[in-house]
């Protein structure tokens, strides 16, 4: 195989500090173009994005994973990566992946309407090509509460609790654009996937129902597919974050036994 690219710059100042599982912006900017590089289509094997995390893992210097990641097992990143596995092919769509460990809450149905309005205003159509310049313009959920202050440490380098919005953002949109164009229609299905198919119509009525509130038969089958995915959301793990959830999920023991 190819040996591993090399990892871009130090991350800048501020530093982030971040739940141990957490990765950074910058820990993002590394792994997402190794994603992007392997399958622009989205479409990558289990084993060959067990094999990139590993890639990852290796970067000397980069700090691409958590400290807390290094230690999985490739049995243990296999079932990491094989919980967004939807249908049991040994197949993935890696965004949904990356999207996991951007770690963004849910959209309400309310912010999803409102990204509609912005595009809408903008004379922009919802689609999967809308021009990056005007999808970085918009207001997104989970980048509208201002950057985090920064703060200096103990040793005098500043840091900030937290992502750096702009850097996240940033990092989901790069997850989402092909050829210039940001797939808007795919990352907002994706960020509302549910268990739940009723909670996703619900989600998503926006962006897939008519003025009415109602379905076709080709638009249920498209929320069924992109925004329904079994993300664990088991007794106890259901107030985590989605990293968090993901990452302790995939370390529970296989069938349903507890740990002795």
């Amino acid at each position: 195989s190819p040996p591993p690219p090399h990892p871009p710059p130090p991350p800048p100042d501020p530093r982030e500090v971040l739940e141990p599982l957490r990765l950074s912006t910058y820990q993002l900017s590394v792994l997402i173009p190794m994603l992007q590089g392997a399958a622009p289509s989205a479409i990558l094997s289990v084993e060959s994005c067990v094999s990139i995390l590993q890639q990852a893992a290796a970067l000397a210097g980069s700090r691409a994973l958590p400290h807390a990641w290094l230690s999985l097992l490739p049995s243990q990143l296999s079932s990491l990566v094989s919980l967004f596995d939807r249908h049991g092919c040994g197949l993935i769509d890696w965004r949904r992946l990356a999207l996991a460990l951007c770690d963004i809450p849910r959209p309400t149905p309310q912010q999803v309407s409102a990204i509609l309005k912005e595009l809408s205003d903008v004379g922009d159509p919802l689609s999967n090509k809308v021009g990056l310049g005007v999808a970085s313009s918009l207001h997104y959920w989970f980048a509208s509460s201002g950057e985090p202050p920064v703060k200096e440490g103990p040793d005098g380098v500043p840091y900030v609790e937290g992502h750096r919005e702009r850097a996240l953002l940033d990092a989901v949109l790069s997850a989402f654009t092909l050829e210039g164009r940001v797939q808007m229609v795919d990352m907002l299905s994706y960020a509302s996937a549910s268990p739940s198919v009723a909670d996703a119509l619900i989600q998503l009525q926006g962006v897939y129902g008519d003025e009415k509130g109602g379905y076709t038969c080709a638009e249920l089958a498209k929320v069924f597919m992109l925004a329904t995915l079994p993300v664990p959301e088991a007794t106890g793990l259901d107030r985590k974050s989605m990293v968090e959830r993901v990452f302790l999920a995939a370390l529970a023991p296989q069938g349903g036994e507890e740990a002795g």
